[in-house]
Formats: structure tokens, sequence, C-alpha cells
């Protein structure tokens, strides 16, 4: 698993549904710093065409909603840009984790 910081990412850039980011330093309770962070995945919406979901899929927030994503206006494909993901998530200490 590799993470590269979303500020880095081109705003071109596409992501598909089950694309994985994280954001680190979000105030988790815990001793090793290196595991605050939530982790979330880009969901579709049954119905919806011109959004998609970032979800938590990590610890006790799993299923949470952090927010709704601007789809790309190519409609041949379902797809998010890298600025409407910078936009929705933001940019600090953010990454998209590549597999």
């Amino acid at each position: 698993m590799k993470l590269k910081p979303l500020k880095d990412i081109d705003d071109e850039q596409e992501f598909w549904r089950g694309t994985h980011f994280r954001q680190y330093e979000v105030g988790l309770n815990i001793a090793n710093k290196e595991d605050d962070y939530y982790e979330y995945m880009l969901a579709e919406i049954p119905g919806e065409t011109n959004y998609m979901l970032l979800t938590c899929v990590e610890g006790y927030k799993s299923g949470i909603a952090l927010a709704l994503v601007q789809m790309a206006e190519d409609t041949s494909k379902r797809i998010v840009k890298g600025k409407a993901i910078k936009y929705s998530m933001g940019t600090e200490n953010t990454y998209v984790i590549e597999e």
C-alpha cells in the first residue's frame, strides 16, 4: 500500500467507486499517532447521477458519510475528478491509497 498526498494529485485525475482515501491527525485519543486516521471509500448512491459518497470504512465511524463528491460531467463514465475530491475532503493531511 502506498499513500500519495492529495495535494500532489492532478485536478483532472479520475477516481472510480471503491477508491480509498485517508485523513490523518483527526484527533483520535490513541497512543500511536500513526493510527490517528480515518479511511474513506468512494461509493455510488443508488439512483444518483450527480454525486458519489465518501463513506468511512475504518473504526467506530464505519458507515458514516463524510461528504458528497460531484461526479464528472462526462456521463459515459461514473467517476469523480481530483478537483472534486480536494474540494470535498480538503488536502491537509489527506492521501489517496494506491494499492
